[in-house]
């Protein structure tokens, strides 16, 4: 993941939470987790 990739993550999580929408913020979390084991093996 580049630097400009985890930034855009990081402000999209942080809009999510600060607009009360933490499920979906977990939702994206755990989609980003899947999406990094698939691309360790």
């Amino acid at each position: 993941m580049t630097r400009l990739e985890l930034l855009t993550l990081l402000l999209s999580l942080k809009a999510l939470l600060e607009d009360n929408k933490a499920d979906k913020a977990l939702e994206l979390i755990n989609e980003v987790i899947s999406e990094a084991k698939r691309n360790d093996k």
